[in-house]
């Protein structure tokens, strides 16, 4: 019996070390057993980098010139010989008002100069045959006061002698008085016509008066015509046949988009990056994936205050590519390239921890590197130290159990375990 008691308290013990073993095998596969974490990578090489900042909002395609052409008359509108879109040149006539009455004024001052260039034409005509007849006058008196002289002298010394009567002599002094008479006389007659020359200068000033009244009128005329002062695309007409127009209201909007630009707001943070001649990248939603070329050309040289109490500077970047692609007030991005390197080592910004810190693949192992970092932007960023060219950093950063040592995977890279 007892030996029996025995051989059953062995097999009870024998049965609870199975059971034991059979719970503690588990448990310690899953204990010995390591976590492996699926990651990307990239294998680290040189190339170009660059140190980029880009506006806080979009920015807004700009003409070269944006013209609001108003109405310097008060008038109806009884043409519009453009339409939207149509392309004019400088001087092109916009929109005609009615002209009725202007066109009287014009001919009414048209007619006034002609009668003043008549009058004018009178005035020369009768003074130059004035001024001949006076200069004859003058020259007939003076040779008849000559000879009534010199007789007058001959008949003197006759009658000295008494060789003449004295009726011989009165004869010749009333002669020589009626000489000086009539040179006297034809002199005064010389000299009014001075006066007449005077007359003529006064026609004519007023025939310039004329003349410039007739300008005013054209002038006032043409205001009636509304013409564009430069030459580009109409963008806008702001009225039609029929409607009245009121002087200093705009009335068509015309653009020059010969020379795009894009003005967009930054960041006063980034006033001492940002220089005029400096590159930037515009992208249009209308051709996302499209980078095209500009020129930072202008910076305004104060910062503004928003609204939302934020403070910027607006800066004006030339587009120097395919221009035909921006319409004015289309939205555009714009990236300033502040500084660049080529040929330096570099690893994408998203796989670098707080710019401080990568994890790298060896042996199967991800281990963290300490770095030190130089130029970039939210895509890449020079590597000055704590990597190497060929080194493969972990890309996916965002994995929880990622930690320095832990085992990882590269799917779809069989050299990786």
């Amino acid at each position: 019996m007892a030996e029996q008691k025995h051989k059953s308290i062995a097999l009870s013990i024998l049965g609870w070390v199975a059971v034991a073993a059979a719970i503690a095998a588990p448990i310690s596969y899953l204990g010995l057993r390591q976590t492996v974490v699926n990651v990307t990578v990239t294998t680290l090489k040189k190339g170009r980098v660059e140190q980029t900042v880009s506006a806080i909002s979009s920015g807004t395609v700009m003409a070269k010139v944006d013209s609001m052409v108003a109405s310097e008359f008060m008038g109806k509108v009884i043409a519009t010989p453009i339409q939207e879109g149509d392309r004019v040149t400088e001087g092109d006539v916009l929109v005609e008002l009615n002209h009725t009455d202007l066109d009287a004024q014009v001919a009414l001052a048209e007619a006034n100069l002609r009668v003043g260039k008549i009058r004018l034409e009178q005035a020369k005509i009768g003074a130059t045959i004035n001024a001949e007849v006076a200069a004859t006058q003058v020259s007939q008196t003076s040779a008849q006061l000559d000879q009534s002289q010199m007789d007058y002298t001959r008949i003197k010394a006759l009658r000295d002698q008494k060789a003449v009567s004295q009726s011989d002599m009165d004869k010749a002094a009333l002669a020589l008085r009626v000489s000086r008479e009539n040179k006297a006389a034809a002199v005064a007659n010389q000299q009014q016509n001075l006066v007449r020359e005077q007359e003529v200068k006064s026609t004519e000033a007023a025939v310039e008066q004329l003349g410039a009244a007739l300008d005013v009128a054209k002038a006032a005329r043409a205001k009636a015509f509304i013409r564009t002062p430069i030459s580009g695309i109409v963008a806008r007409r702001n009225v039609d046949v029929g409607e009245s127009v009121s002087m200093g209201l705009p009335a068509a909007q015309v653009v020059q988009t010969d020379e795009c630009y894009v003005e967009a707001p930054f960041d006063e943070a980034n006033a001492s990056q940002v220089r005029v001649g400096q590159t930037a990248r515009i992208n249009l939603d209308s051709y996302r994936g499209t980078d095209f070329k500009g020129t930072v050309t202008y910076i305004a040289p104060v910062v503004s205050l928003n609204p939302d109490l934020s403070r910027t500077m607006k800066v004006k970047i030339r587009v120097e590519e395919q221009q035909d692609k921006f319409v004015v007030g289309m939205s555009a991005d714009v990236t300033i390239i502040v500084q660049e390197k080529e040929n330096v080592l570099f690893a994408p910004t998203e796989a670098l921890v707080r710019d401080e810190a990568g994890y790298v693949v060896e042996n199967g192992r991800a281990v963290r590197r300490t770095v030190k970092v130089g130029v970039g932007n939210w895509a890449t960023r020079e590597i000055l130290d704590g990597l190497k060219e060929g080194d493969v950093l972990i890309t996916s950063l965002g994995i929880r159990e990622l930690t320095d040592g832990v085992k990882v995977n590269v799917p779809n890279s069989p050299g990786q375990q």
